[in-house]
Formats: C-alpha cells, structure tokens, sequence
C-alpha cells in the first residue's frame, strides 16, 4: 500500500489526517485501519470516498465534506 510508505517516513503526532479516495472502491475501509495504526497519535478527520464519476452533486458533496472537516475555502 503506498499510503504505508509515506505514513512510516513522517511524525503525525497531534496532526490532522483526513483521507480522500478519488476512485471509490471497496478497500478504502481497509485503509483507514492501516492510516490509523501506521499513525496512531494522529487526528482523524472525516473521510471522503467518490463512488461515481462526477455528476451534479459532486460539487456540493465536496464542499460538505470540506465543512465537515472544518477546512475553510477562499472563493
């Protein structure tokens, strides 16, 4: 898993990780697991999975999860 190879070689301590998957997939839960014991004194935020390509409500998708996530915006 390359996620494994960058979490190992960086301290994620009282650091926020908040995981975004692009292509959906039935793994992505698998993911999580391993982000949350390669980076145990980690943060983790609320994670995003598209499970379609695009559509009308992507744009509004995103921006919940942004809010979600409290990451603010500069339109």
């Amino acid at each position: 898993m390359p996620i494994a190879s960058f979490l190992e070689g960086y301290d994620f301590s009282g650091k926020t990780i908040i995981p975004f998957c692009s292509h959906g997939g039935g793994r992505f839960g698998q993911s999580l697991t391993a982000i949350t014991k390669l980076a145990p004194d980690a943060v983790m935020g609320e994670p995003l999975s598209i499970h379609y390509s695009g559509g009308d409500t992507l744009p509004q998708d995103i921006a919940d999860w942004l809010e979600l996530n409290r990451i603010v915006t500069v339109k």
